[in-house]
């Protein structure tokens, strides 16, 4: 893993608190993401500061107009995070409340009918060979199947290795903060969806 240097004035702190996030099991990448930008802001316009204050909290979360609220909520909530460990380790932080800002509208997912779902897959059936991305037809048929039978993220099933599926015993690895799941029906023939989703 590529060793990410801070420049701001929390620049160990920040640091430290990824390596603690890290040690405890977390990936921690998308967030360590996020603080590699706060590190930067907080290089720009408080380069001199020694403590995390309100003044710097607030501003470091006002909302871009190109932002979603739900990033603004995980920016705040990365941050709040961030607070609690400099405080808990004996310096002034402004915590910023917990739900400080509103979430957006809640996701409501589309439950594909059964038709629709028949449909969705001839769809993927007839991708056709191409040359930039010469395996893509053969690729994503099973690729969204895989997904829709066993449950899996994109980013779970786009991770995949042919190497760790095991088909003998029906498992899936999953890296992250998914432990390891067996899931029984990859046994094609014990789950008779596959009857009608698999080719």
């Amino acid at each position: 893993m590529i060793k990410v240097s801070y420049i701001g004035p929390f620049k160990l702190y920040i640091q430290e608190f990824i390596e603690l996030k890290q040690s405890l099991g977390y990936k921690y990448l998308a967030e360590a993401t996020h603080l590699k930008r706060f590190d930067k802001f907080t290089f720009e316009k408080y380069s001199s500061t020694k403590h995390l204050t309100k003044a710097i909290v607030m501003d470091w979360c006002t909302k871009k107009s190109y932002e979603k609220q739900e990033n603004l909520c995980a920016r705040a909530s990365i941050i709040r995070q961030f607070a609690l460990y400099l405080y808990n380790i004996g310096l002034d932080s402004y915590i910023i409340p917990k739900n400080y800002f509103k979430s957006g509208e809640p996701y409501i997912p589309h439950i594909y009918s059964n038709e629709e779902l028949k449909s969705f897959f001839r769809e993927t059936d007839k991708c056709q060979y191409s040359s930039q991305c010469p395996y893509r037809h053969l690729i994503m048929p099973i690729f969204f199947r895989l997904i829709y039978s066993c449950g899996l993220r994109v980013s779970e099933a786009r991770l995949l290795k042919v190497v760790d599926v095991d088909l003998i015993n029906g498992i899936l690895p999953t890296d992250g903060l998914r432990f390891i799941s067996p899931f029984e029906e990859f046994h094609f023939h014990r789950f008779p969806v596959f009857q009608d989703v698999f080719p």
